[in-house]
């Protein structure tokens, strides 16, 4: 089972190279505590994002899906890339990476959620990164519920004003040849995913991919 999902991420890696980058619709704009630049996506499974209240994106993908019916695997991958710009007087500390998604398992069979987060200081050209953790773990193997994934990047040190970020996700679903059915997605009460990026000093800004909890609040 193992196997069958590492060789299902090797297809999506070598899938990706050949895809367009898609823009958002709003691929540069400004943010209260930050501008944005360069948005956009490999396959478009984020769609375009809705800013909310001056300093959240929130995405609404509708088929960031994976569902594999006997035996026929299934996967959705997607990779996300924008730039920020802190306004004057600002500086970023943390990115921090929420998901959100559910599933369900009818037989034999398992489920997948995979992601890393990427910053890049455009400044000092360093990088670092973080995988995401996902609750409950991947693979999951049974029932129906949701799930959640975490990531985070600490910049605080760097005094940074300019970053990348990138975040790749995938999804994978794999079944038995018995009639079995699985699916997993990110989707959870018409949410998604969420970045929140913290300035310094002071104030927080918050920018996401899905409606967190933050922009939940605000509603």
């Amino acid at each position: 089972m193992v196997s069958k999902v590492i060789a299902a991420f090797a297809g999506l890696a070598v899938a990706s190279q050949a895809m367009a980058f898609i823009p958002w619709v709003n691929a540069n704009g400004s943010a209260s505590y930050f501008s944005w630049q360069n948005g956009g996506s490999d396959t478009g499974l984020f769609g375009s994002p809705t800013l909310v209240g001056g300093d959240t994106f929130v995405f609404f993908p509708s088929n960031f899906r994976a569902e594999s019916i006997n035996g026929v695997a299934g996967s959705a991958y997607d990779r996300l890339e924008f730039e920020v710009i802190a306004h004057a007087g600002f500086s970023f500390t943390d990115i921090r990476v929420t998901e959100f998604g559910d599933y369900g398992i009818v037989g034999t069979g398992s489920v997948t959620a995979a992601g890393t987060l990427f910053v890049t200081n455009l400044d000092t050209a360093q990088v670092e990164m973080n995988d995401l953790v996902t609750t409950p773990g991947s693979p999951i193997t049974s029932g129906f519920g949701n799930w959640q994934g975490n990531a985070a990047v600490d910049v605080g040190t760097q005094n940074a004003t300019r970053l990348r970020i990138v975040l790749n996700n995938n999804l994978v679903a794999i079944t038995a040849a018995d009639g079995s059915v699985a699916f997993i997605e990110k989707k959870v009460f018409g949410s998604a995913v969420g970045i929140q990026i913290i300035p310094s000093p002071g104030s927080l800004g918050l920018l996401g991919l899905g409606l967190i909890a933050a922009a939940r609040r605000r509603r």
